[in-house]
């Protein structure tokens, strides 16, 4: 979940305050001591990419639609009011930056600045130099404590009392940013793998969640009548295994009997190779301060496999963005004693599976608003 600042500029400011307090407190009170001069240059330059990658996630304008853009006849019609203009696929509204971001992230309150298309190679690098130096930093002051532990039969005065106190203070911040950076560096790393930013990874969680839900059916149905002008076509599963169960529906369900969330095709994954490619440019790039993308970010490439395999034939997300008020009503206990299948069961007993996109909260607390996304422009 993203953290709120009261005074967003902290934001900046604290991560300034912690890089300087690792990198330059480090190297003054003990790497200098006990690193060659060819050692010491090396790190400065680790932490100077630190500075440069930083600096172009902050200034780096996260990516806006051109001008007087105009949706594609299979894309949904999304129109934002506070910036005059449409929005392609994969586009949200940052309520902070007041701009629509193409291939929308995240917010991150660390670089005051939205995390999307034009940006995210930077964000990455910056993460990378981050995870690369205070892990190079952590074996150094590692290797001085083992030295401490060895010698610590010896008079106390023989010590600098200074870098004692400087390795003790150091190695637990220096862990800490260590970890933390490298969860976070292999969360975004596995998103960009899979096509999918963070807004979307929620998206599919949402999707999945509610998937046995009359209306997430509904509203899927009356999108594709409503978009191809026909009717809803019957839905089959690629699942015919041993493990796979048929599903007896009520007459007039809006549920698919033969059809699972392994059946759904998220259009942009194509692929973990050309993912990474799209998003962070080619290989020999990735460390390269001012490279970018290799997209435009606001035409994405959709799948193969969607364009052949996909049953629906909606845009993301299939229940649409703007979705109409529907109501419907909650199983009797009856009706759901008849539910064999557990997994169906357990998802129509949870309280969330007939949430609305704007309210909907997934298993790690997240909401839409969470990320940045300007509610308001949404709906």
């Amino acid at each position: 979940m993203t953290v709120q600042l009261k005074w967003p500029i902290l934001g900046v400011i604290i991560p300034c305050v912690i890089i300087a307090t690792l990198a330059y407190g480090s190297h003054y009170f003990v790497l200098r001591h006990h690193l060659s001069v060819k050692e010491q240059w090396m790190y400065e330059f680790y932490a100077t990419m630190i500075w440069v990658s930083y600096a172009f996630a902050i200034f780096t304008n996260p990516g806006k639609p051109p001008a007087k853009y105009k949706p594609l006849p299979q894309d949904w019609t999304r129109f934002c009011k506070k910036c005059d203009n449409y929005k392609p696929p994969r586009t949200h509204h940052c309520r902070t930056c007041n701009q629509c971001v193409l291939e929308m992230d995240h917010h991150c309150p660390w670089t005051l600045n939205c995390v999307g298309h034009e940006n995210l190679p930077h964000f990455m690098r910056f993460l990378f130099w981050v995870f690369w130096g205070t892990g190079y930093l952590f074996i150094q002051l590692c290797k001085r404590i083992m030295q401490y532990y060895e010698e610590s039969n010896m008079p106390s005065y023989l010590f600098d009392k200074w870098e004692l106190t400087a390795v003790i203070f150091l190695t637990p911040v220096d862990f800490f940013v260590f970890a933390s950076i490298f969860v976070l560096f292999i969360r975004c790393l596995i998103n960009i793998g899979r096509g999918m930013t963070q807004i979307e990874i929620w998206e599919w969680e949402r999707i999945e969640t509610q998937w046995f839900s009359e209306r997430l059916w509904l509203m899927i149905r009356a999108n594709y009548e409503k978009l191809h002008n026909k009717k809803f076509p019957k839905l089959t599963s690629w699942r015919r295994g041993d493990d796979y169960e048929m599903v007896d529906r009520s007459e007039g369900s809006a549920i698919p009997e033969n059809f699972t969330i392994d059946d759904l095709v998220f259009p942009y994954d194509l692929g973990i190779w050309k993912n990474l490619t799209n998003a962070l440019g080619y290989p020999y790039a990735w460390l390269i301060p001012f490279a970018g993308p290799n997209t435009n970010g606001y035409t994405p490439e959709v799948s193969i496999e969607f364009e052949e395999e996909d049953q629906l034939n909606l845009p993301w997300p299939p229940d649409g963005v703007r979705q109409q008020e529907i109501t419907v009503r909650r199983e009797n206990d009856d009706e759901l004693r008849n539910i064999k299948n557990y997994q169906e069961l357990r998802k129509r007993l949870d309280p969330r599976v007939n949430d609305k996109r704007s309210s909907f909260v997934n298993d790690l607390g997240e909401r839409l608003v969470d990320f940045g996304v300007d509610e308001s422009d949404e709906e």
